[in-house]
């Protein structure tokens, strides 16, 4: 087909052949044929990321298909839409989830034990489990914006389930509506395995006020900096410790950036203005800005 020629003198493109695979599932099923064990994965792959193929998919599959899908969290989506007939075949406890095929975050600590025990509507959480990425992105957002409990519940309900790049977007929607409830959670994710969740968890935590690492980032400024007889001194951070990694603070400096600058900036950033003001004897930030800073420090703490 690709090497015929098109009206005019032109040549046709390529056919598409993912436009065929419901049609070929289609007619593969009507004549009864059973998908080798070797393309179960690929085609449980598909049903996954297409949710129009999964009846056909899975027939195709059969029970093994559905013994699969209890390995990886992924296909859990075919323990519920198995079709009639099949989830029988299943074993009973075909919904448990296994740790095979797990992916990275999913372990001691998990943010879902922050979410709140919230009730989700059974048609939400189906939409959820079950759509696609676009479409769970979607609902997160529009059940966060009614009720940020709720769609916080939604994504602890699945979090250990998902893949590190999911996890990062998925957190990255609790922005709009972010809320001190969101705290337990997003301290949990800062343990997770992927460094840009942990650093999208350290940042939205840093933007919610009165928050624990707001006041673990303070502590570790006020150690270093100091008001001494008018004049602004710095001790920056000898080393960066786990803790401060944990919090966000990113150990490997940029090129042509001091370390412990680097570290210190990082400190000074994290800190709430307002704590600034207190250490500083009631000065306001244009004064604090204007006080002398020793041992040429003050391009770093204004950075």
């Amino acid at each position: 087909l690709a090497g015929r020629s098109a009206p005019g003198g032109g040549r046709r493109s390529a056919p598409d052949l993912a436009e065929l695979l419901p049609q070929w599932l289609t007619m593969a099923n009507q004549y009864g044929y059973q998908a080798p064990a070797a393309l179960l994965p690929a085609l449980l792959d598909a049903a996954r990321a297409r949710t129009d193929l999964r009846p056909e998919a899975l027939a195709l599959g059969g029970p093994r298909a559905l013994w699969l899908a209890r390995l990886n969290p992924e296909w859990k989506f075919a323990l519920r839409t198995g079709g009639a007939g099949r989830a029988a075949e299943a074993p009973a406890d075909a919904d448990a989830e296994t740790e095979a095929g797990a992916p990275a975050g999913a372990e001691a600590g998990d943010p879902a034990d922050g979410a709140a025990a919230v009730a989700v509507p059974a048609g939400v959480r189906r939409q959820w489990e079950e759509g696609l990425f676009a479409e769970r992105v979607s609902v997160l957002a529009a059940v966060r914006h009614r009720d940020p409990e709720v769609g916080l519940a939604l994504l602890g309900s699945t979090w250990s389930t998902e893949r590190a790049e999911d996890r990062l977007m998925f957190l990255d929607s609790l922005r709009d509506d972010l809320s001190p409830s969101d705290e337990p959670f997003l301290e949990q994710a800062l343990a997770d395995r992927s460094r840009n969740v942990r650093a999208t968890a350290a940042e939205l935590l840093s933007a919610l006020p009165g928050s624990a690492l707001a006041s673990r980032m303070a502590e570790r400024s006020r150690a270093c900096v100091s008001l001494d007889s008018g004049v602004i001194t710095v001790e920056a951070p000898a080393e960066c410790d786990s803790g401060m990694q944990r919090d966000g603070v990113v150990a490997k400096p940029p090129s042509g950036r001091g370390e412990r600058a680097w570290w210190l900036g990082q400190l000074v950033e994290a800190t709430p203005l307002e704590c600034w003001s207190g250490w500083f004897g009631g000065r306001g930030a244009a004064e604090i800005v204007a006080l002398p800073v020793a041992d040429g420090w003050q391009a770093d703490l204004q950075a």
